[in-house]
C-alpha cells in the first residue's frame, strides 16, 4: 500500500504554533500507516522581504506598539476582514513554499496558523496541489481570515471558536471541536515530592512556575522581582524561551532577589516544570494555557497580547481556570492569595483536568485520516466509468 503524503504547514511567528505542528506530526504517524507527514516552517523559506513586511512589524507591535496593535486586531474583526495581507504578498514572498507544495504533492494539507492557512487557500485556488485542507487552531477564539472557501475541515479549541467560524458563515458540518493540540505527557500524573527532588527543588516549598517568552509585552524579570514582595519561601522557576536578552537580565537576578531562583532558555522539560509547579504566572497565549489545563496546573495570567490574548483571559476567567493579574502591582497579591488557599487551588486543578482535551491531537488526526479516506473514495468514483444516468455525487 502506498503512503498518503500529509503536508503540515505552519509560521513560526511563535513558538507555540511550531510546537503543536510537531505534536499534530507525531498524532499523525500514530492513527495513519502508512503515512508520510512534512512538516513547513513557512518563514524558514520565505524571502527576506516577506518577513521585514509580514512578521517583523507585527513583532515590533507587540513590544513597541501593542495600542496600535489592538486597534488594527479590533477593526479586523469589526469589518470581518478575509486577510491579514494582500494576496500578492503570500504569493511573491512565499514563492517557495507554494513550490515545495507542489512538488511534495499532498493528499492532505494542514495549516495551524492564520497566515498558513491563507497561503494553503492561496495554494490550493491557483493550483499548486488539489488535495483537501485541514485547518488546525491554537486559540479558544478565532478571526474572519481563517475563513477560506478552499478549507475543507476546522479543527477548533472551543465551542466559542465554532460559533465564531458558524456566524462568518461557515458551515457548522465542517466544523470539529477538538481541543488544542497539546502532547498528552502533561496529563499524566506524576509524584510531585519525588519530581521536585529530581530537578533538584526542596519538596516541602512552594514552587512558581513563570513562563511567557520574548513574543509579546511580558517582562519576565520583572515579574520575578515582584514575587520578592510574597514575603513567602518561594521556590521561582523561569522559562525565557528563545528571548536571549530576557534569559540574560533573568540570569541578573539571581544573587539580587531572595527568592530561590532557577532560569531555563529554550527547553524540552516544560511538562516536569508544570508538573513539579504548585502555580503558573504566564501570558495567556493558546498553548501554553492549554497544556497548563492538561496538568491541572493554576493559572495567574497577565500582560496579554492585545486582541487575541485578551479575549483568552475572558475564557479563561469564565471557565474559572485562571485568576488574573491586571498589573505588574497586582501579580504578588494575587500570587499570595492563591498559595494560601489549598482548597481554592485544588478546586480551579479538578476544573481544569474536566475542561482539558489531551487527545486534541490524536482527534485531530482522526479527522485527518477521515478526510483522507473520503478523497481517496471521491478519486475511485472519479476514476470508475459511469452507467449513463448514474451520480457519483457525495454528501
Amino acid at each position: 500500500m502506498n503512503s498518503k503524503r500529509i503536508f503540515i504547514l505552519t509560521l513560526s511567528v511563535g513558538t507555540g504554533h511550531v510546537r503543536a505542528a510537531e505534536v499534530v506530526q507525531r498524532a499523525l504517524y500514530d492513527c495513519i500507516d502508512p503515512v508520510e507527514v512534512r512538516l513547513l516552517d513557512a518563514l524558514t523559506v520565505a524571502s527576506s522581504w516577506f518577513l521585514a513586511l509580514y512578521v517583523r512589524p507585527y513583532w515590533w507591535m507587540l513590544r513597541r506598539a501593542p495600542r496600535l496593535w489592538r486597534w488594527l486586531f479590533e477593526q479586523r474583526q469589526k469589518n470581518l476582514h478575509r486577510a491579514t495581507a494582500p494576496r500578492w504578498v503570500f504569493r511573491r514572498g512565499c514563492k517557495k513554499v507554494l513550490e515545495q507544495l507542489k512538488a511534495y504533492g499532498p493528499h492532505l494539507v494542514i495549516a495551524n496558523e492564520i497566515g498558513a492557512v491563507e497561503i494553503a487557500a492561496l495554494g490550493k485556488r491557483e493550483g499548486w496541489f488539489h488535495a483537501p485542507i485541514l485547518a488546525v487552531q491554537t486559540d479558544f477564539q478565532t478571526e474572519p481570515p481563517w475563513v477560506q472557501p478552499e478549507v475543507d475541515v476546522y479543527c477548533v479549541g472551543s465551542e466559542e471558536a465554532r460559533s465564531q467560524l458558524v456566524s462568518w458563515g461557515t458551515s457548522p458540518n465542517r466544523i470539529v471541536v477538538c481541543g488544542i493540540p497539546v502532547d498528552p505527557v502533561f496529563s499524566i500524573s506524576q509524584e510531585k515530592p519525588e519530581l521536585r527532588r529530581a530537578v533538584g527543588l526542596e519538596a516541602q516549598r512552594p514552587v512558581v512556575l513563570v513562563m511567557g517568552g520574548g513574543m509579546g509585552p511580558a517582562p519576565l524579570d520583572a515579574i520575578v522581582k515582584s514575587l520578592e514582595l510574597c514575603r513567602l519561601p518561594l521556590q521561582v522557576v523561569a522559562v525565557a524561551g528563545h528571548d536571549r536578552l530576557i534569559r540574560q537580565a533573568l540570569e541578573g537576578l539571581r544573587g539580587k532577589v531572595t527568592l530561590d531562583l532557577r532560569v531555563f532558555g529554550w527547553t524540552d522539560t516544560i511538562p516536569e516544570l508544570m508538573a513539579v509547579a504548585d502555580l503558573l504566572v504566564t501570558k495567556p497565549g493558546g498553548l501554553t494555557t492549554a497544556e497548563a489545563l492538561c496538568a491541572g496546573l493554576p493559572m495567574v495570567v497577565t500582560h496579554p497580547i492585545p486582541g487575541p490574548e485578551e479575549r483568552h483571559v475572558r475564557y479563561l476567567l469564565q471557565q474559572g481556570v485562571a485568576v488574573q493579574a491586571r498589573s505588574l502591582a497586582d501579580i504578588p497579591r494575587v500570587v499570595t492569595e492563591m498559595l494560601s488557599k489549598q482548597e481554592t487551588l485544588a478546586e480551579m486543578s479538578r476544573r481544569q483536568k474536566e475542561i482539558s482535551r489531551p487527545d486534541a491531537a490524536h482527534a485531530i488526526a482522526q479527522v485527518g485520516q477521515a478526510l483522507l479516506e473520503k478523497s481517496t473514495y471521491i478519486d475511485l468514483l472519479a476514476a470508475r466509468p459511469t452507467r449513463p444516468g448514474e451520480s457519483t455525487y457525495l454528501m
